[in-house]
């Protein structure tokens, strides 16, 4: 019995320490899981904004009854921001570009273009710019 008496310790060490390196890589997993989410929620409200921007410069174009060469601002939204600018094509066809941003800083670039009198979209490009 007296070579015995060593062996539990050791063994209970080892046991330990991959219990503790099982830990370790599951908190690992979480956090990539957790950033994961807040990135997905973060360009789902991007794309919210660009939905809610779009929908703003169609209005604004609806609204003008003699439309003017061209209209630049900024839309603020609870969830995010949108810059747009619009020019003037031709008769029937307005160019537009929307930078939406999102609260937590996720940028999301089109340009479009809308005919007039329906308000159709009837281009639509996505940029990478950053």
């Amino acid at each position: 019995m007296r070579k015995q008496s060593g062996v539990i310790f050791p063994l209970t060490v080892v046991v330990s320490f991959f219990f503790l390196l099982m830990l370790a890589h599951v908190l690992a997993l979480y956090e990539v899981e957790m950033e994961t989410m807040k990135y997905e929620q973060q360009s789902s409200e991007v794309e919210s904004v660009m939905q809610m921007a779009v929908f703003d410069i169609k209005k604004q174009l609806a609204s003008f009854s003699d439309l003017q060469p061209g209209n630049e601002g900024t839309f603020l939204y609870p969830i995010g921001k949108a810059d747009y600018q619009w020019k003037r094509i031709d008769e029937t066809t307005i160019h537009a570009t929307v930078s939406a941003y999102s609260s937590g800083g996720i940028r999301y670039n089109a340009t479009f273009l809308v005919l007039l009198p329906s308000l159709d979209i009837i281009e639509w490009t996505e940029n990478d710019e950053s």
